[in-house]
């Protein structure tokens, strides 16, 4: 999910459903806990594979991505993301900062994490309850913190071209975008864009500005009242059909249709997307959080 376009300060989802989502990066962190199965998960240039228990912290700016590697039904996990800036506590470090592993496996997990969990589960992210959230968000992290190795940013190398390719696209997917572009805001050829794609990142340009979209066209569908011609050229697509096409592709149905599936559960619980019950997958992170 390219959060950098959304309103929210704070963002948290129940995932139930086998996810896949490309390498991306976003200014806020990131908070993953497994619940049941596993979700593999590649943070910087590592992979890891993250069991029941499990936490994952991604600091901002740092990429990453997700495959679910259990079956439909075996999967539960908690996708978190929060503003540094309602975190005045641990702000410093998250962005002058980075750990050295940043998958913990805390046995047995602290009280307090749950219950901050549990409460957070049950806020919606409007600004009146900001002390709140951050007040519970802080709690959980200074629980996981001491448990992290964290080394200086300025001792990192700086971003890769692909991470600043998938940054780029990641500030710019509702533009046009092509390979000739990338080529000439990036100064190399078309033939190392294309070995990035294909090697590194596994899929095409096309497919993965496409994921992208997709997915901020579901939150626009879920989230707001914005007709649908006005939700596609929100989402990059200039022309309705191309988009009806091609969301019906992804998720088995119309825009209208899935709006009119998934609305009223979401809408009910705007912090806890419900499982979908048909018409494609309500995937806060699109085939990325």
């Amino acid at each position: 999910m390219f959060y950098e376009n959304k309103p929210e300060f704070f963002i948290l989802y129940n995932e139930t459903r086998p996810l896949q989502y490309p390498l991306h990066i976003h200014s806020y962190i990131e908070y993953v806990h497994v619940i049941k199965g596993i979700v593999g998960m590649q943070i910087g240039e590592k992979d890891y594979a993250l069991e029941p228990g499990d936490i994952a912290l991604v600091f901002p700016n740092i990429p990453h991505k997700y495959r679910s590697l259990s079956a439909a039904h075996e999967i539960q996990f908690y996708i978190m993301n929060s503003s540094v800036e309602i975190l005045p506590m641990h702000k410093m470090d998250l962005l002058g900062k980075y750990p050295h592993m940043p998958v913990v496996h805390p046995s047995p997990l602290h009280a307090d994490i749950l219950y901050a969990e549990k409460r957070l589960f049950e806020l919606t992210a409007k600004p009146e309850n900001t002390p709140m959230i951050s007040s519970l968000t802080s709690l959980i992290l200074c629980h996981i913190f001491p448990m992290l190795s964290l080394n200086n940013f300025e001792s990192t190398p700086p971003l890769d071209l692909t991470s600043k390719i998938i940054a780029y696209i990641g500030n710019n997917f509702q533009e046009e975008i092509t390979l000739p572009l990338l080529a000439k805001k990036f100064g190399v050829g078309k033939y190392t864009l294309s070995r990035i794609f294909s090697n590194v990142l596994g899929i095409s340009l096309p497919a993965y500005l496409n994921s992208l979209r997709m997915d901020y066209a579901t939150y626009l569908l879920l989230r707001t009242d914005m007709d649908i011609i006005n939700v596609a050229m929100e989402s990059g697509y200039h022309n309705q059909q191309t988009f009806n096409r091609i969301f019906k592709s992804a998720k088995g149905c119309t825009p209208k249709e899935y709006r009119q599936v998934h609305r009223q559960s979401n809408m009910a619980h705007q912090s806890t997307p419900a499982a979908p019950q048909s018409c494609g997958a309500y995937n806060p992170h699109p085939p990325l959080l």
